[in-house]
């Protein structure tokens, strides 16, 4: 489960397999609204956590009780026990990243303790940290378990890779290549193209003080936006973020001159960007078979419409389409990092995110000592199972 700043979400999946060889599929899934004086918090940057002034005790705990009671409406809803669940994967929003400044890594809000002791399920959080004591930035650490979610094992060799597009807070791209079992990962891409709707929001609050009216051009935009380094942007850095801000009211205020204009200009810029890095960055053969575009901008059809026109022939899909709620795939991510760590594989692909080695992810907080002993018993059998030596840790 994990929370994006408007929702708090979670899933249920169904893993069949272990390892690499295993399929996910998700059987249910719910969020909750994030209160509005919980998400103000969050977006100032978890109380005061961006300069270092106070920990986020409080906003932890509220966003735990949040996921407490989301985990118990789903399994509510759906007539699923808790004793049927392995674990529970907790991933928070993110803060702080100036304050974190020794590491490169904002750190997660919640609180896995809350989580296990009104559940009764082990909870394992702070999958990042594992990669970045190797040296990683902790940046593309979802990109396995995107793999393992919307690919399946297969023994063909004619299977055809896909391209993930998540527009959300920041923007991504994800190459998934084909996965055949009992082989080693393949090659797997990865490009950040910088914020998103994490601009797009701050940006909008100033739309309502510019007067200007001039029309504004794509070939303008993509240009000041090329020159602000847009791709080295954190979306998660409220500082930097700020920065692109500023820059863009000094050098081009018509942008901001209502926000149609601003939204219509962003979009288009983002279609070309997306066009433009997989173009230059993913393999081009073999052809990939299918694009998903995920997040906040699969709700915005004219973007997905022109997103499709860029890829003449390509199957364009979404979440919607696929009938994920909000922030179904991100919970389902949390729940496959912890899969992963039962199953004792390395989460981490150093060749994206720069660590040094490959690491199981994850850090344990035991449920109730029957839950605990079901767990221990899994990653036991997972450790006799014999792994190819690139994965052994």
């Amino acid at each position: 489960m994990t929370p994006c700043l408007r929702f708090v979400s979670a899933a249920i999946l169904k893993v069949d397999g272990r390892g690499l060889n295993a399929c996910f599929d998700v059987i249910h899934q719910l969020n909750v609204r994030t209160p509005a004086d919980v998400r103000a918090m969050l977006e100032q940057g978890g109380a005061g956590l961006t300069n270092g002034t106070q920990l986020p005790g409080m906003v932890s705990r509220l966003v735990s009780e949040l996921q407490v009671v989301n985990v118990e409406r789903l399994l509510n809803s759906c007539g699923v026990s808790a004793e049927k669940v392995t674990a529970v994967g907790q991933r928070g929003p993110v803060c702080g990243r100036e304050f974190w400044k020794q590491t490169g890594s904002a750190t997660s809000i919640g609180d896995p303790a809350i989580l296990a002791e009104a559940t009764g399920l082990t909870v394992m959080d702070h999958f990042e940290q594992r990669d970045i004591a190797k040296g990683g930035s902790a940046r593309g650490l979802d990109v396995l378990p995107m793999w393992l979610l919307l690919t399946k094992a297969v023994d063909s060799i004619s299977a055809r890779p896909k391209i993930v597009v998540r527009l959300d807070h920041s923007i991504e791209l994800f190459y998934l290549p084909a996965r055949r079992k009992n082989r080693p990962i393949p090659p797997i891409a990865y490009r950040q193209l910088g914020p998103g709707f994490a601009l797009l929001q701050q940006l909008q609050t100033l739309c309502d003080t510019q007067p200007i009216t001039q029309p504004v051009s794509a070939a303008s935009v993509a240009d000041l936006l090329g020159q602000l380094k847009l791709e080295e942007v954190a979306a998660d850095s409220p500082h930097q973020v700020q920065t692109v801000c500023d820059a863009i009211v000094q050098q081009m205020p018509e942008l901001l001159a209502s926000s149609v204009v601003l939204n219509h200009s962003l979009e288009t810029f983002w279609a070309d960007s997306i066009h433009q890095a997989i173009d230059q960055h993913f393999p081009r053969s073999p052809e990939f078979a299918e694009m998903i575009v995920l997040g906040r901008g699969a709700r915005r059809e004219k973007l997905v419409q022109q997103i499709a026109d860029k890829f003449p022939g390509v199957t364009v899909t979404t979440d919607v389409q696929r009938g994920w709620i909000s922030g179904a795939v991100g919970a389902s991510i949390a729940a496959i990092l912890a899969t992963l760590h039962v199953d004792q594989v390395s989460g981490n692909l150093p060749d994206l995110t720069g660590a040094t080695a490959a690491r199981v992810l994850g850090r344990i907080t035991p449920g109730n000592p029957g839950n605990w002993r079901g767990v221990l018993g899994q990653m036991e059998l997972a450790a006799r199972q014999t792994m190819p030596l690139r994965e052994a840790i």
